[in-house]
């Protein structure tokens, strides 16, 4: 790997995909047990149904949207450079030619907790703005720790920014 660390490089992997898509599943094995205690009462069934199923559409618009975004991308960070791969070419970006990185999180992510009632919760990505105008986005499909891995940057500014809905359509 040239010396690379793992951890540097950011791709799309089926342990990011779950990882993103884990407090859905986790509430939804939760609403299994209640409902089964519950004997699958009609009403509980229907509450349920309606939280679970507004939860389920917006999760998965936030997946979707972030794996169209991300599709065929990879990124390696590096202490002075940020390198990215798309479409079979590599493209480098100095530390010079960053001006600012901005993470959008959730308020459970913001405050550094792993607790998330809602499969949105997971959802964050970061914009990196580069010197150039050109701004590149990486998301939580990439790797489920951006912050830490954009920190590995020396000398670039990271901004954490609070938002309950991350879509990526909102700056």
């Amino acid at each position: 790997m040239d010396g690379i660390r793992e951890d540097s490089r950011l791709r799309f992997s089926l342990r990011n995909n779950i990882n993103a898509l884990l407090s859905l599943i986790i509430g939804f094995l939760l609403s299994m047990i209640v409902l089964i205690f519950l004997q699958f009462d009609p009403y509980a069934l229907l509450a349920f149904g309606i939280w679970y199923g507004i939860d389920v559409v917006i999760t998965l618009y936030l997946h979707i949207e972030y794996w169209l975004k991300n599709k065929g991308e990879e990124y390696e960070v590096h202490f002075d450079e940020l390198v990215r791969f798309k479409n079979g070419e590599s493209t480098v970006f100095k530390v010079s030619d960053i001006e600012k990185i901005k993470v959008y999180m959730s308020p459970a992510l913001y405050r550094g907790s792993n607790l998330h009632f809602l499969g949105i919760e997971a959802y964050h990505y970061a914009r990196v703005y580069l010197t150039s105008g050109e701004e590149l986005i990486i998301t939580c499909l990439l790797t489920p720790k951006i912050e830490k891995a954009l920190r590995g940057l020396r000398g670039v500014k990271v901004e954490r920014k609070k938002r309950v809905f991350n879509t990526l359509e909102w700056k």
